[in-house]
């Protein structure tokens, strides 16, 4: 089996990405996950783990973690998703990505182990999601790895990944997302993301939203884990609820010092001491509120036996590399690539553009999946001042002809342009900007990816350096 074969039998399951549903029984995903890992060796058990839900947020701030304790000199797994160029992005040890060779040989050998349980008929079918999930896992163990930082996939209840026993389980920023599967109300999706929760276990959480502080606050209890919450110094969104005994009061407060170069300084208050001068590469709020998350998190597995020094602690927050998270590609005019794909993100990323770069004008490049909430995200746009709708290539691409209906019921005061292709929309973007404008293109992290492969054929170097392959 070589690395095309291989991709073409990982995704020859059910593929929610791929068509936004997939054959599943709700109460087989964890058992045959956990059948799949004991027949491979429950590679898992070998070594520690850190393990992260949430709407978003969950992407920096493992990469945050992962890479401080690699600077602080441990082997380090990191298994997170979607990706934008290449599979192999999803799966890393010390910050390298794992070779085709290795993907083609690892798969080979889980093949054999599927189609034995799948011959017995133990279970239903396997999704590409729980085969991919097991790979990982089998080559974190192959390489030695001393801690795995595991994103979670959707949802955390039922989750491949909540196979794992962690040190320490985190649940980032709570917003409406996966709604036809996680529920729709904040008390629903927070009650299926706290799922990862382990009994008498630790629980960091950067929920800001009461409703859903509520939901991880009492699944904590449930479970008799202490729960350490995250937030800014200058407001606790949640502090009726903390006065009447409901919550706990915030343990972590970040605050910014000033954001210079596209870099943001910030000061962060834990229970024992204050870090001032931390330094990011990334930017907006949220980020300080990530890697607050993660200096929580790094905080409890001091504790567990992993210890890092405030030296790697600054260099792997400053070192860090996320792309299309407010990546800044070029200039004149500014352009910016952004993963954001619901309303709450959407709002958040505006907010930044217009603080951290003052633009003349808005200009956005949008693509979006159908299943979120397309309505949200069009009233999330509606004060921006030009949109060029396209469609990516992705089978769960919104129609841009839905999308046009809603601009026109949502936000007509928005001029909009039509494209068909996301390189023909960068194109035009450039055509209609001026040299003060900002153009952002956004609404998933797969029109992400197609955008910073258009800028790396248009010679933007910034682009260039985050791709490390490409498989399609």
């Amino acid at each position: 089996m070589n690395y095309r074969e291989a991709m073409a039998y990982l995704y020859s399951f059910s593929d929610f990405e791929r068509s936004g549903s997939y054959s599943r029984n709700l109460n087989e995903n964890l058992p045959r996950e956990a059948r799949l890992l004991e027949l491979l060796g429950k590679p898992q058990q070998r070594y520690s783990s850190t393990h992260i839900a949430g709407t978003k947020g969950k992407g920096s701030t493992a990469a945050f973690i992962e890479c401080v304790l690699r600077q602080a000199g441990y082997t380090t797994g990191l298994y997170t998703q979607p990706h934008l160029h290449t599979f192999r992005e999803r799966i890393r040890v010390n910050g390298r990505l794992i070779s085709e060779g290795e993907v083609a040989q690892l798969l080979a050998e889980i093949r054999t182990v599927v189609e034995e349980i799948q011959e017995r008929r133990e279970f239903g079918p396997f999704i590409t999601y729980e085969v991919a999930t097991a790979l990982a896992f089998l080559y974190f163990a192959r390489q030695q790895v001393q801690h795995a930082v595991v994103e979670v996939g959707l949802g955390g209840r039922l989750d491949a990944t909540s196979v794992l026993s962690p040190l320490v389980s985190v649940i980032t920023s709570i917003s409406y997302d996966h709604m036809a599967i996680l529920g729709n109300t904040l008390t629903q999706i927070a009650t299926e993301k706290a799922g990862i929760i382990k009994p008498r276990g630790i629980v960091v959480t950067s929920a800001q939203a009461p409703e859903a502080l509520l939901a991880i606050a009492a699944a904590a209890q449930k479970q008799q884990a202490q729960l350490l919450r995250i937030g800014s110094a200058s407001i606790d969104p949640a502090q009726s609820e903390v006065d009447a005994g409901k919550l706990p009061a915030l343990s972590y407060r970040y605050q910014l010092e000033r954001q210079h170069d596209e870099r943001q300084r910030f000061t962060v208050w834990t229970p024992t001491r204050r870090y001032s001068g931390l330094e990011i590469p990334l930017l907006g709020q949220h980020q300080l509120e990530n890697a607050t998350a993660a200096l929580a998190t790094l905080d409890v597995l001091r504790v567990e036996g992993l210890d890092w020094s405030e030296h790697a602690l600054r260099e792997g927050f400053s070192a860090i590399r996320w792309p299309a998270r407010i990546e800044v590609i070029g200039h004149n005019p500014t352009l910016v690539v952004d993963g954001a794909h619901n309303p709450d993100s959407l709002e958040k990323l505006l907010a930044t553009l217009r603080t951290s770069f003052t633009p003349h004008r808005l200009v956005v490049v949008l693509s979006v999946t159908r299943d979120k909430d397309l309505t949200g995200m069009v009233q999330a746009l509606s004060d921006v001042d030009e949109v060029i709708l396209t469609r990516m290539a992705n089978p769960r691409a919104a129609s841009i002809e839905t999308l046009q209906t809603l601009f026109a019921q949502h936000a007509p005061h928005v001029l909009l342009h039509i494209v068909n292709e996301s390189w023909q929309a960068m194109d035009l973007a450039l055509d209609v900007a001026q040299s003060n404008d900002l153009v952002c293109a956004t609404g998933s992290l797969y029109l992400a990816g197609e955008a910073l492969r258009w800028a790396t054929a248009h010679g933007y170097e910034a682009a260039a350096g985050t791709i490390e392959s490409v498989d399609h």
